[in-house]
């Protein structure tokens, strides 16, 4: 077989294997063909990219990469001499050519693009049929010109003018929380969730670039930003937080945006195991204990993952239970169909008129009869309403601002919470998560997540330690023994202790499963959490077959 016909299976097979995640991963759905991946290669080997690129320095290595959007958009993560991490974002750049038919096709957008009749039509969905329908328009005019990769053009005619334009790659990353901007001339930062803090190889090259893409932001938002008005905290489409300053009038440096991104795929249990933030058997325990209600407090400090811990143990309840979220911002993201989402709403006017508090939502929660109240994070007067509910029979889940038991004991006991001492018995686990350093393989320190404690509450100051991380050897050990959570579902089902620690092992193969085989999506994780419920021996009989 000659070189040529090799290159060209090669390119059918990922073609086969990456068109429909292609067009999983794209609300545009734009048709990528076996042309476009040649024309990709093409473009990689001779370098024509749209950002600088780290990774082909002397001195610099490439620790992981991935695709966000193929085969036009990867991210890879670069390591400098010094050790330092880079976020690069590796997107293929037009031609010349190409860049001039895109700038006319852009030129027609603008006239062809007609008023929205009604406030029901999907706007991006119109903006994509003119653009497309366009894009047929100038693939008769330009048939005889070689070369031309259509979907590319359409994807960054979809990325400048639907997405998020210089910064849309990073958006379509599942695995980025915070998107960050501290002037012109200075490298966007972003939150990773498996690498933390690092710059990235984006940046606004010009003051009045950076302007007009806050504008942007503004103008996606539905809200205004100016020179008048110069700071802004609103929703963009999608449910990512925005918060801008514009030019110079309260930030120094120029301009500024923080965004934080809300995630369509959030992370898993099952991503937690693969990134060791916590053990298959501590992960079956709380699968085990969220089948039963069990009640529970996520504890930790600001960006350690409270949030991300509060949804990936959600999604083990039951199918079949009620749920109902309260939040601030719209964070948790559930594959239940029994879901009801409430979020906290300011005042229009800045004076408390017509302010909807978390406090007043809660209260309102217990009339939808829930199965499970699940409560973003507790801070105030809500905490107390919370845990009525729980008195009364309701199962709860909710974070907390805390460095362990104690602290968290001591802050639902005062004000402005005011929680009676002996309702503290009334939660029935605490975690807390924290970020911590650990060696990789070479040895350096790297940023990791991990559950350090779990607790078990048995009294007002009484609780039962039963799993701990041990920093040393980067390992969770756990004493399902003492647990005296299993020894409530006991009494509760009338099943010994013995086989519920039986079953914990049954649900930490089916994690473990899981895990070796990367399904780490939430709808993943959600069905086979969900085949077990309702067929254990079967689900358990397919994972030895496929072992």
């Amino acid at each position: 077989m000659s070189k040529e016909n090799r290159s060209l299976g090669l390119f059918s097979r990922i073609f086969r294997r990456n068109k429909k995640i292609v067009q999983e991963q794209s609300d545009a759905s734009v048709e990528v063909t076996l042309e476009d991946f040649k024309l990709a290669q093409v473009a990689r080997k001779e370098g024509r990219f749209t950002h600088k690129l780290y990774s082909i320095n002397p001195g610099f290595f490439v620790i992981e990469s991935y695709p966000v959007y193929e085969p036009f958009a990867y991210v890879n993560i670069v390591e400098d001499p010094n050790g330092k991490l880079i976020y690069e974002v590796q997107e293929i750049s037009l031609t010349p050519e190409e860049e001039r038919i895109y700038r006319e096709i852009r030129e027609h957008l603008v006239w062809e693009l007609k008023p929205i009749a009604s406030l029901d039509v999907d706007v991006a969905n119109e903006i994509r049929k003119t653009a497309r329908r366009i894009i047929k328009e100038f693939q008769i005019r330009f048939t005889r010109t070689p070369g031309l990769s259509w979907s590319k053009i359409m994807y960054y005619v979809e990325r400048d003018v639907i997405g998020f334009g210089i910064i849309d790659p990073v958006f379509r990353d599942r695995y980025i929380e915070d998107i960050s901007c501290n002037g012109p001339r200075k490298p966007v930062y972003v939150w990773h969730r498996k690498y933390e803090s690092m710059p990235t190889n984006i940046e606004f090259p010009t003051e009045e670039e950076l302007d007009e893409y806050i504008l942007k932001l503004a103008h996606m938002a539905g809200k205004h930003i100016s020179v008048a008005y110069p700071i802004l905290d609103t929703i963009l489409p999608g449910g990512h937080r925005l918060a801008a300053t514009f030019k110079k009038e309260v930030s120094t440096a120029g301009s500024t945006f923080t965004i934080r991104k809300f995630s369509e795929s959030p992370i898993t249990i099952v991503d937690m195991i693969l990134f060791r933030t916590i053990s298959p058997e501590i992960a079956a325990y709380f699968w085990l204990a969220m089948d039963y209600k069990m009640t529970t407090l996520i504890l930790g400090v600001t960006g350690a993952g409270k949030t991300t811990t509060l949804n990936a143990l959600a999604t083990l309840l039951r199918p079949t239970y009620k749920i109902v979220t309260i939040e601030d911002t719209p964070e948790i993201r559930l594959p239940q169909d029994n879901w009801v989402q409430l979020v906290s709403r300011p005042s229009y006017v800045g004076s408390g008129v017509g302010e909807i508090s978390l406090f007043h939502l809660v209260k309102m929660a217990l009339r939808y009869r829930p199965d499970v109240i699940i409560v973003g994070e507790v801070r105030g007067e809500e905490a107390y309403v919370l845990f009525q509910a729980i008195a009364t029979g309701h199962s709860g889940m909710t974070t907390l601002h805390a460095e362990n038991i104690d602290a968290a004991v001591k802050r639902l006991t005062s004000p402005p919470m005011n929680i009676p001492p002996s309702y503290i018995p009334l939660v029935n686990i605490a975690m807390v998560i924290r970020r911590v350093q650990v060696r990789d393989e070479k040895g350096r320190l790297r940023p990791a997540r991990r559950i350090t404690n779990v607790w078990e509450i048995k009294g007002y100051e009484d609780y039962v330690e039963i799993a701990r991380w041990r920093p040393l050897e980067d390992e969770f050990t756990i004493d399902l023994g003492r647990s005296i959570i299993l020894d409530k579902i006991s009494d509760l089902t009338g099943l010994s202790k013995e086989s519920l620690i039986e079953e914990v092992e049954r649900r930490k193969k089916i994690l473990q499963w899981l895990a070796s085989r990367k399904l780490s999506d939430y709808k993943s994780v959600a069905l086979n959490v969900y085949s077990y419920y309702l067929d254990p021996k079967s689900m358990l009989r397919k994972i030895e077959e496929s072992s």
